[in-house]
């Protein structure tokens, strides 16, 4: 009857080490933190809270360039542009210059609710940089105060060789 008995309760322990043994253990990975755009066309956003709207400088500058304002548009519009249907630009850069107002436009970008950079293009083959710290804690005291000059977005815009230093309050409008 032993004989029977060992061999009946090993085969089995036996078959299921193996089946054990042969699984792979697959741990949860932190997700990796949205980094600058590597290469033009790159556009990424992971956005947790509502950064929309209209910034505006919050100190005049005196440069040949200076930054007008940074519209971000809502989660959908970055969904739709990522997507490939570019009907209407998630992000617009306006920048002042020597010829006037100038609109760029995204070529790569990437998006937290904490940092943005954004590669852009206008017409004319003009391009621009933005490199950009996000405030989620100054833009909810903004939004609270109506627009106040609370500088929301800080960082620098980079067009034609001048490096411009920015910093963005939140507009709420005349």
């Amino acid at each position: 009857m032993r004989r029977l008995l060992v061999p009946t309760l090993i085969g089995p322990m036996l078959f299921g080490m193996a089946v054990l043994t042969g699984c792979e253990r697959r741990e949860a990975r932190p997700e990796a933190p949205v980094t600058a755009p590597k290469r033009e066309a790159d556009f990424r956003h992971r956005l947790e809270g509502d950064i929309s709207g209209d910034y505006r400088p919050v100190a005049e500058a005196g440069e040949v360039w200076r930054v007008a304002s940074l519209f971000i548009g809502q989660a959908s519009a970055f969904e739709a542009w990522e997507a490939g249907r570019r009907e209407a630009s998630p992000l617009i850069l306006t920048l002042v210059g020597p010829d006037g107002a100038v609109r760029f436009t995204p070529r790569a970008y990437a998006l937290t609710d904490e940092r943005l950079t954004l590669v852009a293009g206008a017409p004319g083959g003009r391009d621009a940089r933005l490199e950009a710290r996000i405030d989620p804690g100054a833009l909810a005291t903004a939004r609270r105060n109506l627009g106040d000059r609370t500088p929301v977005i800080s960082g620098t815009v980079t067009v034609e060789g001048v490096r411009l230093p920015v910093n963005l309050g939140w507009w709420n409008g005349d």
